[in-house]
Order: C-alpha cells, then sequence, then structure tokens
C-alpha cells in the first residue's frame, strides 16, 4: 500500500473522532508548549545574567593583584614576566589611591584610577556621556555619575576638578612614607556608575609622582583557552588571579542546573500527553478491530496496518507539537514586548527575558515527534497482530 494513501487513511480515521483527536492534539501542545516556554525563560535568564557582566573579549582577559601580601608586588618587572607568559597578547598596570575632588566650592572624598587609554579599552567602560583621554600624556580626567552628583549635579563636560592624592607608602620605593600631591584635571568623559565617588586618570600623573609599584594589572590573553593556564602561572608568582570566565563557568553551570529541573516538569507533562495519546490509539484500536479484519482479509500487509496506526500517532504529536511551539514561542514573544514597553516607559534598559534558538526550537519538534512515534508502536503492533477471523467476531 502506497505511503500516501496510508497517511490519508490515518488523516481520515483520526478525524472521524475531530473532539477526541482535538483533545489529545491539545494535550501534546499543551506540555511541548510549557517545556518551550520554560526552556526560552531558563536561556533568557542566562543570556541576561551572562551579558550583564561581560562581553566576548572580557572572557579573555586576567585581573592580577598582590592579594593581601606586602611582600610581593607588581612592578615593571613584573609587567614584563606577564607579558613573556604563553600567548599573551596585552598587559597594562593600574594604580589606586584615596584623594579628595574639589570642584567650585565643593568637595568628596572618593578613589582615584591611574589607567592607560589601552586599560580602558580592556576595561570596557560605559560612557554616559563624553569620551576618554586624548591621549596617556594629557591631564584629563574621567569621573562617574555618582561624583558629579554629588559635586555638581550638572553638566560637568569640560571643566576642572582638583585632586588631592594620597599615595600609600606601598606604591612607593622601600622605606618612603606616606605622599601627597595635588593637580587640576579637566572632565573629559563620565562614565555610567552611580555606586561611588571616583575618578579615572592617566597612569604618568602616579609614576611622576613617585609611584613603582601598581595595585593590579589586567592581561589579556589572545584566546579564551588561554586563560586558565595563564591563571596557573601567575599563581604560582604568588599572585592572585582572577577571570570573568571562572564568574561565567559557574553561572553557565548553574543555569543548566537549572534548565534540567525545568525540562523536568516539563517532562511530565509531556508523559501526561503520552498517556493521552496512547489511550486514544488503543480506543481507535479497539473501534477498528472488525475494520482491521476485513482490511486484511482483503489483502492488507501487516506492516500496512502496522504503518497506519503508527502514522496516526505522528500525526497527533506533529499536530499537537507545531502548535505547542508557536504557542510557547509565541507567548514568549508577546511578554518580551509588554516588557520592552513597560521598561521604555519607566526610562529603564529594556531586556530579552525570553529567548530560545531556532535550532533548539526544531530538536523540541523532533524529539516531540520521536516520542509520538514511541507511544504508538505498542498500540500499532497489537493491531498487526490482530488475526483477520477473530477481529471479523470481534462484538
Amino acid at each position: 500500500m502506497r505511503f500516501s494513501y496510508l497517511l490519508y487513511l490515518a488523516y481520515r480515521n483520526l478525524f472521524s473522532h475531530k473532539m477526541r483527536t482535538i483533545l489529545t492534539a491539545g494535550g501534546v501542545a499543551i506540555s511541548v508548549g510549557f517545556i518551550v516556554f520554560l526552556i526560552s525563560f531558563g536561556l533568557g535568564l542566562q543570556r541576561i545574567s551572562t551579558d550583564q557582566i561581560t562581553n566576548l573579549e572580557a572572557l579573555q582577559v586576567l585581573d592580577v593583584s598582590v592579594a593581601k601580601s606586602k611582600v610581593l608586588s607588581i612592578n615593571d618587572e613584573t609587567m614584563n614576566k606577564f607579558s613573556k607568559l604563553g600567548n599573551v597578547e596585552k598587559a597594562y598596570p593600574q594604580v589606586s589611591s584615596a584623594t579628595k575632588v574639589s570642584f567650585n566650592k565643593s568637595s568628596i572624598d572618593g578613589v582615584v584610577y591611574g589607567k592607560n587609554v589601552e586599560y580602558l579599552d580592556l576595561e570596557d567602560i560605559k560612557l554616559s556621556s563624553g569620551k576618554k583621554y586624548t591621549n596617556d600624556s594629557v591631564d584629563e580626567a574621567i569621573i562617574n555619575i555618582a561624583s558629579q552628583t554629588q559635586l555638581d549635579n550638572g553638566d560637568m563636560l569640560g571643566k576642572e576638578i582638583t585632586l588631592d592624592v594620597v599615595i600609600r607608602s606601598e606604591l612607593l620605593q622601600k622605606d618612603e612614607k606616606v605622599k601627597q600631591f595635588s593637580k587640576t584635571f579637566k572632565i573629559v568623559g563620565i562614565v555610567n556608575d552611580k555606586s561611588a565617588p571616583f575618578v579615572y586618570v592617566p597612569l604618568h600623573i602616579f609614576t611622576d609622582n613617585g609611584v613603582v609599584n601598581y595595585s593590579n594589572a589586567k592581561i589579556k590573553m589572545v584566546n579564551k583557552n588561554d586563560v586558565t593556564q595563564a591563571k596557573l602561572q601567575i599563581e604560582n608568582m604568588g599572585l592572585k588571579a582572577n577571570s570573568i570566565k571562572e564568574t561565567i563557568d559557574q553561572i553557565n553551570q548553574f543555569f543548566n542546573i537549572f534548565q534540567v529541573i525545568l525540562i523536568s516538569f516539563g517532562g511530565i507533562a509531556i508523559l501526561v500527553a503520552c498517556l493521552g495519546m496512547f489511550n486514544t490509539l488503543t480506543i481507535s484500536l479497539i473501534e477498528k478491530t472488525r475494520e482491521v479484519g476485513f482490511m486484511k482479509a482483503l489483502g492488507t500487509m501487516r506492516h500496512d496496518v502496522y504503518w497506519l496506526f503508527t502514522l496516526e500517532s505522528v500525526l497527533i504529536g506533529a499536530i499537537g507539537s507545531v502548535v505547542g511551539v508557536f504557542a510557547g514561542v509565541g507567548t514568549g514573544t508577546i511578554l518580551n514586548t509588554a516588557i520592552f514597553g513597560l521598561a521604555s516607559s519607566t526610562g529603564n534598559q529594556a531586556v530579552e527575558l525570553f529567548y530560545i534558538p531556532i535550532y533548539l526550537v526544531l530538536l523540541i519538534l523532533c524529539a516531540s515527534l520521536l516520542v509520538s512515534l514511541m507511544t504508538g508502536i505498542y498500540p500499532a503492533r497489537r493491531a498487526a497482530k490482530i488475526s483477520p477471523l477473530d477481529a471479523m467476531r470481534y462484538e
């Protein structure tokens, strides 16, 4: 018997009882839609979490510090050692000190960071207005929104601030005591940060005032896969090394477990839908016992009967899966649109809370069809084994 005719018979048999078929396919649709919704929610949360803390380039960066050691230090000699590690692309130092920031008649306490332009590029700072320093030798500064708010709460770009900086003894030559200096800077940029007041200035401001040891450093590797090896090498020097890659790996590990839990809940719904499908196919077999007997008596092959009932199962699964996927993706899209509209109206950053890639949609469809096929195997085998004589006697 031709496959197209078997498919037609399967379709006719199913929709001879429309309500029963619709309810069974609806059960499959609800379970598949539920799984799609849960997975897209989990992936959306994972994506938001990782996007908020890093970009792709940040996975290649190591942050190096001396921790609480009073013996070790990061200096030019140490920076040279960093550069000679395998697959290092860039290595730049940073200095941080306490400072008093003065503007007109206002002054606040904060932290000043000495960073070259290259260091700022590695850090990927987000400016709300203005720009970075034009080069590393100018007397220009970048402040954050917290500093701007506490000093003036107005437009401070192009204006000057004075920093009274305290340099700790551990940043200076051996046996040298705490030093202080005061310097005026032109504000060229404002960082989108409201946490605590801080200022970025070029590193030469510190080195010109006797700083020989750095607070910490950033090292960018050629490839993110080199980070782990470089971290071990740096730790063997007695220094402390951290990578955002470790944080991302921990987040991904957590969300992988979270996804398994969500899929488990969805699996319960699939199990219930499979039981409903199995029940429908079994009832269909009982109703068509005599019909199957006549088909066999007229010469229908055993494997044709088997595939007839198997196709009924696959059709129910296909209809339910497609509807479920559209329902799950559609619900997520509607909620994303609503969240975007709400965020735009309140001035907050919009996020995509529900996200599911196309390959995962196709995978869910294939998995649903496979489960439908497996559900229909037992009823199909029973139908194929029916004796024509016994079937025609069946009441």
